[in-house]
């Protein structure tokens, strides 16, 4: 099956959608799929570049007011796990 005739099948499974649920969940993939993914979270998720650039921000806010923990506390905190 060529894509023109992919798409042709999913316009009617779409039309044939009367469940808004349903609906809902394909709108939210569409979402998903038409981002510029640039990177993934640890668990996964799809991150686009206004995204990664807020976290990067918030990131740098969280070091310049120090809340942050050095790799030696780390390491003595794991110590004593």
């Amino acid at each position: 099956m060529n894509i023109a005739a992919k798409k042709i099948e999913l316009i009617d499974w779409l039309l044939q959608i009367n469940d808004e649920s349903k609906l809902r969940k394909v709108l939210a993939l569409e979402a998903v799929l038409d981002k510029e993914v640039v990177a993934h979270t640890i668990v996964g998720y799809p991150v686009d570049k206004v995204e990664y650039l807020n976290m990067v921000k918030e990131a740098d806010e969280r070091i310049s007011s120090g809340k942050y923990i050095t790799i030696e506390d780390l390491e003595k905190e794991i110590e004593s796990w």
